[in-house]
């Protein structure tokens, strides 16, 4: 059986596995697509580090669940809040779990009222590339979509624990909040990555990596959506977040997802305050 380790590749691990999976650094810190290495010194290098390449491990359904929700159980929310703090820039890792606790947060009720596996976006059964999913959060990339790459996540932060933002994180918090406020009534969330690459507050981010912010922002619930409310604030099933992207106007683009794609302006002042405080 595979068992990959629970902690996310950093320094020279993190170097290896990006030469296996296809991943380089630019001049500027952002992250590019390369050739995948497939030489057998940076495979053996990998596995010897403990870190399986291309293995994927299988998973039920309910196995997901019922470890999603022992992961979440054990995580305390305003370390995990902080931790997304911590994304802004010193640990981009901590971008995701503010996205794979919301979802996991409710499963055990929702699980219950079910009867068995919620309506939860996950399938019967799945394989996942564990190692690289763990290499992907060491990138900072962070998505909504793909619930049972969530359980890496969920799974690493409790073995190893999460991230606590320093001062630049908060700063760089604290301008992308003021920037998303002088956005006008109206502005669409693609409007809105625009403004934040050419305002340069999230160095070192591609297109993709500033989507997964504001996707957090979304799901927690600073970035208001009219259309669905975030998973921070209860269990949403599969069918009522397609439900609400049908009542979207206008083109849908594939890479902005719900509850973000509904957000036409605004914050919630409130939950914005929480995460400046952390």
């Amino acid at each position: 059986m595979i068992i990959t380790p629970r902690r996310i590749p950093l320094g020279a691990e993190r170097d290896i596995l990006m030469r296996c999976y296809g991943y380089r650094l630019t001049r500027t810190s952002t992250v590019m697509g390369a050739d995948p290495s497939y030489a057998a010194a940076d495979v053996a290098a990998a596995r010897g580090a403990g870190w399986p390449v291309r293995q994927p491990e299988r998973w039920s359904a309910r196995e997901v669940v019922e470890r999603a929700d022992e992961a979440a159980t054990a995580l305390n929310e305003d370390a995990v809040l902080a931790a997304f703090v911590a994304g802004m820039s010193s640990a981009p890792r901590g971008r995701q779990t503010i996205i794979s606790y919301g979802w996991a947060r409710f499963l055990r009720a929702s699980a219950k009222r079910a009867g068995d596996v919620p309506d939860c976006g996950l399938e019967p059964a799945t394989d996942v590339d564990v190692t690289e999913v763990l290499l992907r959060l060491a990138l900072g990339w962070a998505w909504n979509e793909i619930p049972n790459r969530y359980l890496p996540d969920l799974e690493a932060a409790t073995s190893e624990g999460l991230p606590e933002p320093d001062a630049q994180d908060r700063a760089q918090l604290r301008a992308l909040l003021d920037l998303i406020r002088s956005s006008p009534t109206g502005t669409i969330p693609s409007a809105l990555e625009k403004r934040l690459a050419r305002a340069k507050l999230l160095p070192g981010t591609d297109k993709y990596q500033r989507y997964g912010i504001l996707i957090g922002l979304s799901e927690y619930g600073v970035l208001p959506s009219p259309v669905l409310p975030p998973m921070w604030d209860r269990f949403i099933p599969t069918a009522e977040r397609h439900a609400a992207s049908r009542t979207l106007r206008g083109p849908r683009r594939s890479d902005i997802t719900l509850p973000l794609a509904g957000w036409r302006g605004g914050i919630d002042e409130y939950r914005a305050a929480r995460l400046l405080a952390l």
